[in-house]
């Protein structure tokens, strides 16, 4: 994903790898060299400090006459690496501005994944008005959430693989991808227990187990990882709660 960021508006391209920005880095020596060609400036800089390519990529970045060119390109750690060789009044201030963007990335990412899990649940919620006159109560329910997850994730136990307490809750340390996954299998069972009428513990847990195993499916060929492999995220609870005490101040 490309885009262009604004340092006192100067454009910084910017490209999404991996869940990490790198960024453009002649446009970035252009706006502290302020030099007339920063390819130049940047070229000679590079072959007089051999170690600052270290953290560069070659990445393809829109030029102006619109077409995608591999440049060199410079996450984070390797811009303030980049930026401590460049003599510039404005050092400073985009280090600031280079924190910002970082900060706001990571901000959007945990929105996502707070919706993610506020969807999960009202997908559970409306499963759960939908079996309760099934032969589903509130415990057999439970079972039918756990089931569903040793369904997605191929009989995995992951409140061991991700180290954390046997009643904490997993959903709270999924990332956004596999919460959403569990929101949709919840989603296609509360829709095939309505369309087929399915009744009983047993049936409608087969019915759950079967959504999760297609959702398994899909996620696996759709990102070459199983879902039991995908690492843990920081608890979303903590986060929250972190999110109403800024709110409050």
């Amino acid at each position: 994903m490309n885009e262009i960021k604004l340092f006192e508006d100067k454009e910084i391209r910017s490209v999404l790898v991996e869940g990490e920005w790198y960024y453009a880095v002649a446009d970035v020596v252009g706006v502290l060299s302020e030099s007339k060609n920063p390819r130049n400036y940047w070229n000679v800089l590079k072959k007089r400090e051999k170690q600052l390519v270290t953290n560069c990529k070659q990445l393809k970045m829109p030029a102006p006459n619109g077409r995608m060119y591999k440049i060199d390109c410079a996450n984070k750690e390797g811009l303030l690496r980049i930026i401590q060789s460049i003599p510039s009044k404005k050092a400073e201030p985009f280090k600031l501005w280079l924190a910002g963007v970082g900060s706001q990335y990571l901000d959007e990412k945990t929105n996502k994944r707070l919706i993610a899990r506020k969807k999960l649940k009202e997908s559970q919620e409306r499963l759960f008005d939908n079996v309760k006159d099934r032969g589903i109560d509130g415990e057999a329910f439970k079972r039918l959430v756990k089931n569903g997850d040793i369904s997605l994730f191929g009989g995995e136990d992951m409140n061991k693989k991700y180290g954390i307490e046997e009643d904490d809750n997993i959903d709270d340390y999924m990332n956004t991808l596999l919460l959403m996954g569990k929101g949709f299998a919840s989603e296609i069972t509360h829709h095939n227990v309505l369309h087929n009428d399915v009744d009983g513990e047993k049936n409608i847990n087969e019915e759950h187990q079967n959504s999760n195993k297609a959702i398994r499916g899909t996620l696996i060929k759709e990102t070459k990882v199983k879902p039991e492999d995908l690492p843990p995220e920081k608890d979303l609870k903590k986060i929250q709660k972190g999110k109403n005490k800024k709110s409050l101040e």
